[in-house]
């Protein structure tokens, strides 16, 4: 059991739990199904390789993660996620541009770069086709399994296609395109949270987020990080369904109270304010029934309630087109 790199009549294979997959490349090269490797710790991954991540894979075809995306791990024990992207015009049916689209996702991967200094761009040709390669370093401080990874790099691309489609106000990724809260989270939030100036921007969850779907920093006036936390709901809250009600306050409470482990400061802390965002709208009273069912009066002033309209305005105010 395990994963390992063997050769096998003559072929490279790398062995994930007694299945082979063979390499057809001198580049190291395995095409693996994420369902494969999600039980497996990071610390198994096999030095000078490449993992090409895939939705299915056999002996005929491949069904790809997102873009074509490949894991490999540095010499410094740093994971590269390398995402290889190519559009060709004569395919592409959006009201946007093809050069203009791929640019400003360029322009986007390079001020994250600035910003944060977890991606690159690695390479960018505008000729018969629009290819872009870029990548994303990750510490394995921050990941221990390949399924807390899988995360990150699903979090890393629609926050990247998020980011892209605000900027060119697409029609393709509007608020209302969002069909579920995992797209809601990553293809807006997170990206608009990033563009109003916040930093160590994380998606939690499913990891015991307990209320904190999100996690961001703010530097304040006297040079000291405050923390915030998001509670994601989709669609609207109405203050009639007591059962969403109860939860929220409940969720919101033990938002306050519990810390977390913030990443990138490599610290223990809790949050000082917290923002519930809906996709929809608060209706009959939710949000003063929530207000009312927290009893401690510094936590009432630190929730901010924010909704579909109120995002869709701050979008408005990031695009560039």
């Amino acid at each position: 059991m395990g994963i390992s790199v063997k050769i096998i009549d003559d072929c490279m294979a790398l062995v994930v739990d007694e299945k082979n997959f063979f390499s057809n490349e001198e580049e190291r090269t395995f095409t693996v199904p994420i369902s494969v490797l999600s039980d497996h710790k990071l610390n198994e991954f096999p030095q000078d390789c490449f993992i090409e991540i895939c939705e299915f894979a056999d002996d005929n075809s491949v069904v790809l993660h997102n873009a074509p995306t490949t894991i490999s791990l540095n010499c410094d024990g740093i994971y590269t996620i390398t995402f290889n992207e190519l559009e060709t015009r004569k395919y592409w049916d959006s009201p946007v541009g093809l050069k203009l689209y791929m640019e400003t996702k360029r322009d986007i991967i390079n001020e994250r770069s600035e910003e944060i200094g977890d991606t690159f761009v690695d390479d960018y040709d505008d000729g018969v086709y629009i290819n872009i390669t870029y990548s994303l370093r990750v510490s394995p401080a921050s990941v221990c399994t390949f399924a807390e990874l899988f995360i990150i790099i699903d979090q890393f691309f629609h926050e990247i296609e998020g980011a892209t489609d605000i900027a060119l106000g697409s029609p393709f990724e509007k608020l209302e395109n969002c069909k579920k809260e995992s797209d809601f989270t990553m293809k807006i939030l997170l990206p608009l949270f990033r563009k109003l100036g916040f930093t160590n921007v994380k998606y939690n969850h499913g990891n015991a987020e307990y209320g904190k779907d999100i996690t961001f920093a703010k530097r304040t006036e006297f040079d000291e990080y405050e923390f915030w936390g998001v509670q994601v709901k989709y669609g609207d809250v109405s203050g009639g369904a007591t059962g969403d009600i109860n939860e929220l306050i409940s969720q919101t409470k033990d938002a306050f109270s519990m810390p977390f482990y913030d990443v990138y400061t490599r610290q223990t802390v809790r949050i000082s304010k917290l923002i519930i965002a809906i996709s929809g709208r608060f209706t009959k009273n939710a949000v003063a029934k929530i207000v009312d069912g927290i009893t401690d009066y510094p936590l009432k002033n630190n929730i901010v309630f924010v909704d579909g309209e109120k995002i869709s305005t701050l979008m408005e105010r990031y695009r560039r087109f």
